[in-house]
């Protein structure tokens, strides 16, 4: 209908343009403004009848609902081989940024709820996408919403953790959660005895390690067989390094809370030898310090977060948190 009633209306106004009479020109213009505003008004019906008709639309949301895993750091542990170690601590659950049956309680509840009440509506979740049916006035809302929920979803943080020798004039610098100036930091960091930089999402456990990992022969498997032993050798291995711990739970404000643990060990090099009736063994040494600490802290800053000696050098661990 719209483009023959476009078409009559062009006529008829290049009628009136070539006639070009004034008394029969006041009925012409009558009827085509007549004209117009019935085209006028059924273009706004149809118009009005395709945003109220329900269409289907794909969201791929399996970005906001991929279930994060906590990646901690082992601890350092020196057991004889006929002795479990001690265990670890267990992870917690891998968990989304958004769960994605709340996702659409949310979508349900915020965008034009009575909207959901119109025949045909609905949200189906597949295979981390939302097939949904609504008018496009609520599709238009929902894209807003979603590209909301990925702009604050976007909190990766990294971690810098640094083990740092201090010397007389450094002493000062011993007290917990101190903020370094500029100058401060940048004069130790530049001289690290362990440094490990840690990646991952806001709120999520992370471990590093840096360092040499020292292979050694911690025993033997003895199989008798026919009167005779066969001993297989059994080998382990040992960090000479820094193993870092940390989870960044971003604030809002600038800052973070910080939960860190960090081990520095040295091995005693070269290992001792004690010998079996199968063959030599090594015994590794090693003197470990164990470090952990909560604080809040600037991002972009870099802070003391403990005190501790290795050896016999007293140091400071600083730390640095900043948004990726």
């Amino acid at each position: 209908m719209r483009r023959p009633a476009l078409l009559a209306l062009g006529v008829l106004c290049g009628a009136l343009a070539v006639s070009g009479q004034e008394d029969a020109g006041d009925p012409l213009l009558r009827e085509i403004d007549r004209m117009k505003r019935l085209l006028e008004e059924r273009i706004g019906k149809a118009a009005a009848e395709a945003e109220e008709r329900v269409v289907l639309r794909t969201y791929d949301v399996s970005d906001l609902c991929t279930k994060l895993s906590d990646h901690g750091a082992p601890p350092e542990n020196l057991t004889p081989s006929k002795y479990d170690a001690p265990p670890e601590a267990e992870d917690s659950e891998p968990r989304a940024a958004y769960d994605i049956d709340v996702l659409i309680e949310v979508m349900k509840w915020a965008v034009e709820p009575g909207s959901w009440e119109m025949e045909g509506t609905d949200i189906q979740p597949k295979n981390g996408r939302l097939f949904i049916r609504a008018i496009p006035r609520v599709h238009g809302r929902i894209e807003r919403m979603l590209a909301w929920c990925r702009k604050s979803m976007d909190r990766r943080v990294s971690v810098d953790v640094a083990v740092v020798a201090v010397g007389d004039g450094d002493a000062a610098l011993l007290t917990n959660a101190l903020e370094l100036t500029a100058d401060e930091a940048q004069r130790l960091l530049a001289r690290p005895l362990a440094a490990v930089t840690l990646s991952g999402f806001d709120g999520q456990r992370l471990g590093g390690r840096a360092g040499r990992e020292i292979s050694y022969l911690r025993d033997y498997e003895v199989e008798i067989a026919d009167g005779a032993a066969v001993a297989d050798p059994v080998t382990g291995k040992v960090l000479s390094g820094c193993t870092a711990e940390a989870r960044a739970c971003l604030d809002g404000n600038g800052g973070a809370i910080l939960h860190c643990r960090l081990e520095m060990s040295r091995v005693a090099e070269p290992l001792p030898v004690h010998p079996t009736e199968h063959g030599p063994i090594e015994l590794p040494t090693k003197r470990l310090t164990r470090v952990e600490a909560s604080f809040w802290a600037p991002l972009g800053r870099t802070v003391v977060a403990g005190g501790c000696t290795v050896g016999e050098e007293p140091c400071v661990i600083l730390v640095t948190a900043r948004r990726r």
